[in-house]
């Protein structure tokens, strides 16, 4: 954080600060750069993961590389300062300010000194009419740095105050919508229903949580990746008949639909009789709205009849009447698979009328 500070021997006791050592140290670099990589990390990630961005390209890289870069020159001034000032101090008096690094003892008189400032690389600076001297702030224990600050008369305190609002602030931010994207990524998110394809189950208006845990992770594709990344191995159960599931079809790739899985890989598949038969045996679906053909109305018919291929699924709206599923665009790679709609939380035209039934557990 900016801070402007002036030498006022007046307030000022001698005090000696020494750099961080040992244990402390390492665990200040560790700690520096891993949040490095989560920088870098997610300058790939946000862009591909926030779903209210459409085309991240140009304003979401260019925002997280240059948050990236910067901190990228932090770190390479936290080491550089370390290897100069190991095992050194600044010592702070009335009469002067000398800095020890690991050579030398460099002593400014108060009468040199113009002006401090503690600026955004974690440096402390203390400038002279025609010279200015570097002393790594951040190197110092969390305490010591409020100590040095607290030793010099703040210039413009207001400022300084917002300065450090702002950076809060800001921190605060990113560090939410951080935390905010890798939840809805990887745990939960809510929807909306917008049609009428999965009536009588789930209506139009109605809002919903998905839940991403049950079938594993996937990692968005992000730079350098060919695809997604489905971490099946962290799931909790494999797919199942009766599944209500979120997707991306194959002909829609930036559209969310939301269907019933009828049949997974290695299940026999026709329907006759207006009925679905998972291998010969009519299935019992008391969820569904209208009879289930292979065509209706204007929808053409793709060939699904047969065994599901190993990776595919059959999903189907509950309104077999009214449904854009694979009787339509085909098999489902389970791949497209984004989560497993579990519990139905907001329907504005039930609260109306103050019915709650539906509310809770999706079936």
């Amino acid at each position: 954080m900016l801070q402007f500070l002036r030498f006022d021997e007046s307030r000022i006791t001698e005090t000696e600060l020494s750099i961080i050592a040992g244990k402390v140290a390492v665990k200040f670099f560790i700690k520096k750069t891993l949040v490095f990589f989560v920088f870098l990390y997610s300058t790939f990630f946000l862009p591909v993961a926030l779903p209210f961005v459409k085309t991240p390209f140009i304003p979401m890289y260019f925002i997280g590389g240059m948050a990236t870069v910067f901190y990228f020159f932090r770190l390479v001034n936290y080491y550089a300062k370390y290897a100069k000032y190991r095992g050194g101090k600044i010592l702070v008096t009335p009469e002067a300010v000398e800095l020890t690094d690991r050579e030398k003892t460099i002593r400014i008189p108060k009468e040199s000194i113009t002006y401090l400032e503690a600026n955004v690389l974690g440096n402390f600076l203390i400038r002279e009419k025609y010279a200015v001297h570097s002393f790594p702030l951040i190197l110092l224990p969390e305490n010591d740095r409020e100590t040095l600050r607290d030793l010099f008369q703040d210039m413009a305190p207001k400022r300084t105050a917002l300065y450090r609002k702002v950076w809060e602030f800001v921190d605060a931010i990113a560090v939410a919508l951080v935390l905010a994207v890798h939840i809805i990524q990887f745990i939960v998110q809510a929807y909306y229903i917008p049609t009428g394809s999965m009536m009588d189950t789930l209506l139009i208006g109605d809002h919903l949580f998905v839940e991403k845990i049950t079938y594993g992770p996937i990692i968005p594709k992000m730079v350098f990746m060919e695809g997604p990344i489905h971490l099946d191995f962290l799931a909790i159960r494999d797919l199942q008949r009766g599944d209500i599931v979120i997707f991306r079809p194959p002909h829609e790739q930036d559209k969310d639909y939301i269907k019933r899985c009828i049949a997974v890989p290695g299940d026999r598949f026709e329907i006759k009789n207006n009925a679905v038969y998972i291998n010969g045996v009519r299935q019992v679906e008391p969820y569904t709205k209208g009879p289930t053909r292979y065509t209706f109305g204007t929808n053409r018919s793709r060939n699904i009849e047969g065994i599901v291929p190993p990776g595919k699924i059959i999903v189907m709206g509950d309104n077999r009447e009214n449904s854009q599923d694979s009787r339509f665009f085909g098999y489902l790679d389970i791949g497209r698979i984004k989560g497993r709609a579990f519990v139905l939380y907001w329907n504005w035209d039930q609260l109306r009328k103050l019915d709650f039934s539906r509310f809770g557990l999706i079936r």
